[in-house]
């Protein structure tokens, strides 16, 4: 079974810009070994590039909860999203405005705040929230990338907790 990373890298293996975008979006979780629970995905509009990952807490390492405040719990998973801009083979991620909800098909939401995280240079937003088991959960995230003229809507429904 391909990690987290591996899934994700292997996706955008044929650019040096993709790699790169890979690399720049994947900072904040510093690379680290992420069991096959992570969702990835994204939205392309114009230059810019809104991506978004779940994870299990249980499945990032302890020093790294440490270091972002993450809780340790079952029922604790992480959101991370990213907003890059291309500039030509280059790309960067770039402050955002970033709301996001979520809710299960029933309609219960579930609360996800996000908070700005900074780390080698690049900006990220990370948001606990809590989730049952095999629990499925639609999320909508929009974004205002900061000098940009519109926003960015990126809608996925994501389960975590399988084995």
């Amino acid at each position: 079974m391909l990690s987290f990373e591996n899934r994700f890298l292997t996706q955008r293996a044929d650019s040096p810009a993709g790699r790169a975008a890979s690399r720049a979006s994947l900072a904040v979780l510093a690379l680290a070994p992420v069991l096959a629970w992570g969702q990835a995905h994204e939205k392309h509009q114009g230059n810019y590039v809104l991506r978004a990952s779940t994870v299990s807490a249980e499945a990032l390492p302890e020093s790294m909860r440490r270091q972002h405040d993450i809780p340790l719990g079952p029922g604790k998973a992480v959101l991370n999203v990213t907003v890059q801009r291309q500039l030509g083979s280059e790309t960067r991620n770039v402050p955002a405005r970033v709301d996001v909800t979520a809710h299960n098909p029933m309609g219960v939401p579930t609360s996800v705040v996000l908070r700005q995280v900074s780390a080698n240079g690049m900006v990220s937003y990370l948001g606990v929230y809590d989730f049952l088991p095999r629990e499925v959960l639609d999320f909508r995230i929009r974004a205002w990338p900061q000098g940009a003229n519109s926003s960015i809507e990126l809608s996925f429904t994501d389960r975590l907790g399988r084995q």
